[in-house]
């Protein structure tokens, strides 16, 4: 059972490496990371409830990414979708997390989908996605001028 939380608290450790530019500073864009890079800051390891909030996030800098950043995004994207259909396929929501990690099964958890859960966490600390975030950071620095790291 710690396996899921492990998993979600290193996909909250590579959220917060995970925004990026636009291409002005100025543009929505760029304005709209930076407000989301307070949100990825103030995330804790230890609380992935926060973790629903964050991936909203994602997938609205994702829809508004510039040309030059869009396959990243969607990279990055596809991989948090997939990451949300795995926790509905199992029954469970990141605020059931704070249950698990008292040992306890929420209700209506499918206990046998929550290794699928496991292996699509574990898709967030994959190559493509590291990949994806590091391309994503770097283009944030250089054109929102926004340090995610």
């Amino acid at each position: 059972m710690k396996t899921p939380l492990a998993l979600a608290s290193a996909a909250l450790a590579l959220g917060v490496l995970a925004g990026c530019g636009g291409s002005d500073a100025d543009s929505d864009y760029c304005k709209d990371l930076k407000s989301a890079s307070k949100q990825f800051d103030s995330l804790s390891s230890s609380d992935v409830s926060q973790l629903d909030e964050a991936f909203k996030t994602f997938h609205k800098l994702a829809d508004e990414s510039p040309s030059d950043i869009e396959s990243d995004w969607k990279t990055l994207d596809g991989a948090i979708t997939t990451v949300e259909k795995a926790l509905k396929d199992a029954g469970l929501k990141f605020s059931d997390f704070a249950k698990i990690q008292q040992g306890q099964i929420p209700d209506g958890v499918d206990v046998a989908k929550l290794q699928d859960v496991a292996k699509e966490f574990s898709s967030l600390s994959g190559a493509k996605f590291t990949k994806a975030s590091n391309a994503i950071e770097k283009h944030a620095k250089d054109t929102c001028k926004v340090n995610l790291s």
